[in-house]
C-alpha cells in the first residue's frame, strides 16, 4: 500500500488562516470529488462557510501524540485522496512530529505549508489579540519589553524551517504579507485544486479583523477601567466592533524606532532562517534592510475615510458599554462601577455623544452628585453647539 499524501497547513497564527479554512470548507465537497479530503464535521463546516471564526479541522488530543493522530486519520481515508489538514495549533506540535519521523515516514507523504508574515506586524497583531481577548491595558512598549523583544512566532518558525531542512521533509513558506489578498488561492494551488478556489463566495470577505488605532485606543482604556469587574468585557466590544464593521480598516500598532532596531536585532537570527527559504523578492523585512523600508503615509481621501470609520466605532463602542451597564445592573450600579463610567467619560478616548451618555448613566445611579450634574450639563451644551 503507498503513502497518504498529506498536506498540513500550520499557520503560524495571524496569517489569514480563518479565510483558508472557510475556503476549504466551501469547497470541501468539490475537493473531495478531485481527490483531496478536508475532512470536517457538518456543523463545523457549516459554520465555516458563513466566515465564523473556526480552528481549522484538526483539534488536538493531549492523550495522543500527533504521529498516532495523524496516522489514525490517513487509515480511515478508505479511497487513496490526498489529506489537508488546517490548524494554527499544528504549528506549535510539528517539532515533536518531525522529531518522531520514524513513527510515520513510512505511511505519510508529508507537505508542511507554513505562512510567516513581517514581524512588526506580527507583534502587533500579538499584542491586539491580548487587548481583545485578555483584557491587557499595558502599552505596546511595555509588551514588547516584557517578551525581551524577542517574536516567538519567528523564533519557532525558524526552528521549524531547521528540523524540516535536516530531516528532508517536503515544505512550502509563504509571506503572508506579501499575499494577504491571494494567501487562500495560492495554498489551493498548492494542493492541485487552483480551479476549485470559491472566489465567488470568499469575494471581499474579511474574518476576524484586527482593531484600528481609535479603537484600541478605546479599548485599552475600558480594559484598565473595567476588565477586573467584567472580565469579558474586551471580547464582548471587540466581538461587536468586528462583526458589526468586518470591512473597517485595521491599523499597525506604530513602534518606536529605538524599539524596532533593539527587536530587528534580537530577531535577526530567525528572520535570516526565514528568509533563506523564500524568493528575494518575497522575503520579510530583517536587520540589513530596515533602513531601506519606506513608511506608509496615508492620502487625503484615505485619512478623511479613516476618521468617518472612527466616529462609527467610538458610536458602537458607546452603545455596547450602555447595554453592558443596563443589563448588568437592573438596580443601582456600585460606586466604584459609577466612578469608572465618569473616568472613562472624561477621558478623552469617546465621543461627545457617548460621554453625554455615559454621564446620564451615571448621574441615575448618582442623582444627588453636584459636580456630576455639572459634568453633565456642560457636556450636553458642549454637543448641542457641534463641538467633538
Amino acid at each position: 500500500m503507498g503513502k497518504t499524501k498529506l498536506f498540513l497547513h500550520i499557520g503560524h497564527g495571524k496569517t489569514g488562516t480563518s479565510a483558508t479554512q472557510s475556503s476549504l470548507a466551501i469547497a470541501s465537497d468539490n475537493l473531495r470529488h478531485k481527490g483531496i479530503n478536508y475532512p470536517i464535521d457538518s456543523s463545523l463546516r457549516d459554520r465555516a462557510s458563513r466566515l465564523e471564526i473556526t480552528s481549522g479541522n484538526w483539534e488536538p488530543k493531549p492523550d495522543v501524540s500527533l504521529s498516532n493522530q495523524l496516522l489514525s486519520i490517513a487509515e480511515k481515508n478508505q479511497d487513496d485522496s490526498a489529506i489537508i489538514l488546517s490548524s494554527e495549533s499544528l504549528f506549535w506540535l510539528i517539532p515533536e512530529l518531525i522529531k518522531n519521523k520514524s513513527q510515520w515516514e513510512n505511511q505519510l507523504d508529508l507537505h508542511i505549508i507554513l505562512a510567516v508574515r513581517e514581524i512588526e506586524e506580527m507583534l502587533s497583531s500579538e499584542y491586539q489579540q491580548r487587548v481583545k481577548r485578555h483584557g491587557d491595558a499595558m502599552p505596546l512598549e511595555q509588551f514588547i519589553r516584557a517578551r525581551h523583544f524577542v517574536s516567538s512566532h519567528h523564533e519557532k518558525a525558524a526552528e521549524v524551517i531547521e528540523l524540516m531542512s535536516r530531516e528532508n521533509i517536503t515544505n512550502t513558506i509563504i509571506n503572508y504579507s506579501q499575499h494577504k489578498k491571494d494567501i487562500s488561492q495560492v495554498i489551493f494551488k498548492l494542493i492541485g485544486a487552483e480551479d476549485l478556489y470559491p472566489a465567488e463566495q470568499m469575494s471581499g470577505a474579511i474574518i476576524n479583523r484586527s482593531l484600528s488605532a481609535k479603537e484600541l485606543e478605546i479599548l485599552i482604556t475600558i480594559n484598565a477601567l473595567y476588565y477586573s469587574k467584567y472580565p469579558w468585557i474586551s471580547t464582548k466590544i471587540s466581538d461587536t466592533l468586528i462583526k458589526k464593521q468586518p470591512k473597517f480598516e485595521a491599523q499597525q500598532c506604530k513602534i518606536s524606532r529605538k524599539q524596532l532596531e533593539k527587536i530587528y536585532e534580537r530577531n535577526d537570527h530567525y528572520l535570516k532562517t526565514i528568509n533563506a527559504c523564500l524568493e528575494p523578492s518575497e522575503q520579510l523585512t530583517s536587520a540589513s534592510t530596515l533602513n531601506q523600508r519606506k513608511d506608509q503615509v496615508n492620502s487625503p481621501e484615505q485619512a478623511q475615510k479613516i476618521r468617518q470609520e472612527e466616529e462609527i466605532s467610538v458610536n458602537l463602542i458607546g452603545d455596547a458599554l450602555l447595554k453592558t451597564f443596563t443589563n448588568e445592573s437592573k438596580g443601582k450600579l456600585s460606586n466604584d462601577t459609577v466612578d469608572a463610567i465618569i473616568a472613562l467619560s472624561q477621558s478623552g478616548s469617546v465621543s461627545k455623544a457617548t460621554e453625554v451618555e455615559l454621564l446620564e448613566v451615571a448621574k441615575d445611579n448618582r442623582p444627588q452628585g453636584q459636580k456630576l450634574t455639572k459634568l453633565l450639563e456642560r457636556a450636553k451644551a458642549q454637543l448641542a453647539s457641534g463641538q467633538s
